[in-house]
């Protein structure tokens, strides 16, 4: 059986380019572990690998959800290891992404919460589309100040699900998250990271939202409200959610890339938190990776 090596860090960071490198150069595969590049129609605001670069080596778990539809981190586990089974016994696959969350529930697996009620999940997010961002964290805090302790007030998507999951079964997610048992990954794993510094990422960052707005992202995102998209929660992701204030005139053109490149360097800031408590991960040289993660890889691949 193949190895699989997963290369994490924060976005922007290059993870995306040394993946494909190591996969040219090991004769292996990508898979996507970035939660919004498995979307369809999240194109320029995602920085998917462009269908030039999809065509050196096999690129796996791509757009594989329709838009509108909602990938939740036990979801992404069962696509990731069923891929993984069909690509490891023929060549090594490398992932790549930053989604912390969706790549620890690949890693040890979830606490068993079964699918929602339909009617459980239509009343948070209801509740979620007509209130604040605060009101949304108000209520969770009160109704599990346990684990609304440990996440975000700005993090709509894990806040929405836990209240899902609350509303649907009556149990707390701390409380899950405490009687939840790791389960062994099922296959030989390297963990590389990259971890630059503000200073490498600033002008990385500000040239990617330049580069993504002259590409078209508001066009991209005043398309999908144009087709009824309006309430997706992928929408509130970063980039996403600045241009859907810039198109409800909350903000001006001017402001529109700043505003990206700030919520941009938050989330990158959260990225590398997350990833520094793995004590798993080789953490590699951020201006030169390619030498020491090609070293890292031929001894893995050799059992060393």
């Amino acid at each position: 059986m193949n190895p699989f090596v997963l290369i994490v860090g924060p976005t922007a960071s290059g993870k995306s380019a040394l993946g494909l490198e190591l996969a040219q150069v090991f004769g292996g595969a990508v898979l996507n572990c970035d939660s919004l590049q498995t979307y369809k129609r999240l194109d320029i605001g995602t920085a998917k690998p462009p269908p030039s670069e999809r065509a050196l080596v096999p690129h796996y778990l791509f757009d594989v959800v329709n838009a509108g539809e909602v990938l939740t981190a036990g979801d992404f586990r069962t696509f990731a290891l069923e891929k993984l089974g069909e690509a490891l016994p023929k060549r090594p696959v490398f992932g790549v992404g930053g989604s912390g969350f969706y790549i620890q529930a690949l890693e040890k697996g979830m606490f068993d919460v079964p699918k929602p009620k339909p009617e459980a999940e239509r009343k948070i997010r209801e509740f979620a589309a007509n209130e604040s961002a605060q009101a949304l964290y108000a209520r969770l805090e009160k109704a599990d100040p346990e684990y609304a302790a440990g996440i975000s007030p700005n993090d709509a998507y894990r806040i929405t699900r836990a209240l899902i999951i609350i509303e649907d079964s009556g149990k707390k997610v701390s409380d899950l998250k405490k009687d939840f048992k790791p389960i062994p990954f099922p296959y030989p794993l390297l963990k590389l990271g990259l971890a630059p510094d503000r200073e490498f990422l600033l002008p990385r960052v500000t040239e990617r939202a330049s580069r993504m707005l002259d590409d078209g992202l508001i066009d991209e995102v005043q398309t999908l409200l144009d087709e009824g998209f309006g309430d997706w929660p992928a929408l509130r992701s970063v980039g996403y959610n600045e241009c859907l204030k810039f198109i409800a005139g909350e903000i001006t053109v001017q402001d529109l890339q700043k505003l990206i490149v700030e919520k941009t360097m938050q989330l990158s800031k959260k990225q590398r938190t997350w990833f520094r408590r793995d004590q798993e991960i080789h953490w590699l040289d951020t201006q030169n990776p390619l030498g020491q993660a090609k070293f890292l890889v031929q001894n893995f691949l050799a059992g060393n």
